[in-house]
């Protein structure tokens, strides 16, 4: 199939890109810089949706670039909301064509609650209210009948960039630790695994709605820092302290110091398996040298 990618410069869409490929689709990209195949100016935009049979959104401004002040909660609301609106208009034009959208966990919000499956309610907070905000703006593809995949993406753990990129070299400096108390969950996945679901999902003419995309076997943060810090054969001795988190982040702490169990039902419900369900091995992938 000839499938579009946006964000295809990120952790994921570099990801996604080789394994589309090797699967034997074409792929076209659509991005700012001189790379891409496509632009975002609305005629060219339009020229790439024509062409494709498929179209992968991944793009967003980074969700921990910048301190949460009033103009970055807007750019971030922007930077998805008004792109997958853009992509979604144009795919109702053609709903033969089928629409692959990213969003993300922060769509549950923080709970305690364990096993959260794709019919969980919505939380609160801006991410939900974000995340709310950037599925509804898939609504007038689904209306026109086209076939509309919503992924709701964890914690992705890649060499190239996410959580793990970064707190390699903290943890490598025997500085790593737990986060807060240290009880919250971490719904994690592994970067491969989360490009093997899009390209399923790409392929598999059936897949509607609603997919969870993190590992079936989430961990309280203090057990993500220890898995880290032995992958790194490291101690995970030094504690962040919420206090701490606060200060350094603010409003963006709440991603770190609470977390969600959440649960890929509908993903394996569809037949698709996991290459990484251990966090240990799935660290041990990431840390061995290329």
């Amino acid at each position: 199939m000839r499938v579009l990618v946006t964000g295809a410069s990120g952790l994921v869409g570099g990801a996604l890109v080789p394994a589309l490929k090797a699967a034997g689709h074409s792929v076209a990209t659509v991005g700012r810089g001189r790379g891409s195949d496509h632009s975002w100016s609305d005629a060219d935009l339009a020229r790439g949706v024509a062409a494709s049979d498929v179209i992968v959104h991944l793009a967003g401004a980074n969700l921990f670039g910048k301190r949460w002040s009033a103009s970055f909660k807007r750019e971030l609301v922007q930077s998805r909301v008004e792109t997958t609106t853009k992509l979604a208009e144009l795919v109702a034009r053609a709903p033969e064509k089928a629409l692959i959208s990213a969003s993300a966990i922060g769509y549950y919000g923080a709970s305690d609650h364990t096993r959260m499956a794709e019919g969980y309610a919505r939380g609160a907070g801006f991410l939900a209210e974000l995340c709310g905000a950037w599925e509804a703006a898939t609504q007038p593809a689904a209306k026109a009948g086209a076939r509309v995949a919503i992924v709701r993406i964890g914690l992705v753990l890649g060499r190239e960039g996410g959580v793990f990129a970064k707190l390699r070299p903290v943890f490598k400096l025997g500085l790593g630790g737990r986060v807060g108390s240290g009880a919250q969950w971490m719904s994690w996945i592994h970067v491969d695994d989360l490009a093997r679901l899009f390209v399923f999902l790409v392929e598999d003419a059936k897949a509607r709605g609603v997919f969870n995309a993190c590992a079936p076997n989430p961990v309280r943060q203090i057990e993500f820092a220890r898995a880290l810090a032995h992958a790194l054969h490291r101690p995970a001795f030094f504690p962040a302290p919420e206090p701490f988190v606060r200060l350094a982040l603010g409003e963006a702490a709440d991603a770190l110091l609470t977390g969600q169990h959440v649960s890929p039902v509908r993903a394996l419900e569809a037949g698709f398996t996991f290459r990484f369900t251990d966090l240990a091995k799935a660290f041990e992938d990431l840390a061995r040298p290329r």
